[in-house]
């Protein structure tokens, strides 16, 4: 066994152990490494969105292209800080509402295509059983989602059911994936901890 003297790995081991404390119970050590971490993401990503977008933008659109009407968008995101005033945190919501209204207009009038997509791709020939049994999951789903008519119909509640065990499937599926990509975080973890840290080789 070989300890690195690298002060970046002692530092990615001491915080990889404060984080595992958790899993003995909620700890002061953990809670210090969790705000660490939050604290150091924040200030972070602000400085960077700070530079890279708003410095950029005020500078080339409003500064010197002239832009002024710009300006009406920065004070509009300034005002969504008002939510930590209680007495003003109703202005917050007008900032709120065009930043909603814009994305869901966007997406429903530029980006259509990642729903619309998955519809058309839905229209596929029974060509197959691979193809059958797709679609008998998509309408299966769709009826278990079906709310108008009740559940106690001998027809409805029998697609229904089907659509349930897709879902089903579906999910463990995908919270198999989740636990094999977090098996692979953790390896990834112990590699820093026995090799590059305490200078295991295998």
């Amino acid at each position: 066994m070989n300890l690195s003297t690298n002060p970046g790995i002692w530092a990615q081991a001491i915080c990889i152990l404060a984080v595992y404390t958790y899993l003995y119970k909620d700890n002061p050590i953990w809670r210090f490494a969790e705000t660490t971490y939050l604290g150091l993401a924040t200030a972070y990503w602000f400085v960077f969105y700070f530079h890279n977008y708003i410095v950029v933008f005020v500078k080339d659109n409003v500064m010197q292209n002239g832009e002024w009407h710009y300006i009406l968008a920065i004070i509009l995101g300034l005002m969504i800080f008002f939510r930590y005033v209680p007495s003003l945190a109703w202005l917050a919501r007008y900032p709120m509402s065009f930043w909603v209204g814009f994305g869901t207009g966007y997406v429903l009038g530029f980006a259509p295509a990642v729903w619309l997509t998955q519809v058309r791709t839905s229209f596929i020939a029974l060509n197959s059983v691979e193809n059958v049994l797709i679609v008998i999951g998509i309408l299966a789903t769709l009826t278990y989602f079906f709310f108008t008519i009740a559940k106690e119909n001998p027809v409805v509640g029998g697609i229904a059911e089907v659509g349930k065990w897709y879902i089903m499937i579906a999910l463990g599926s995908a919270f198999g994936n989740t636990v094999l990509y977090r098996w692979n975080l953790f390896l990834s973890r112990a590699n820093t901890i026995i090799v590059d840290w305490l200078g295991v080789t295998p």
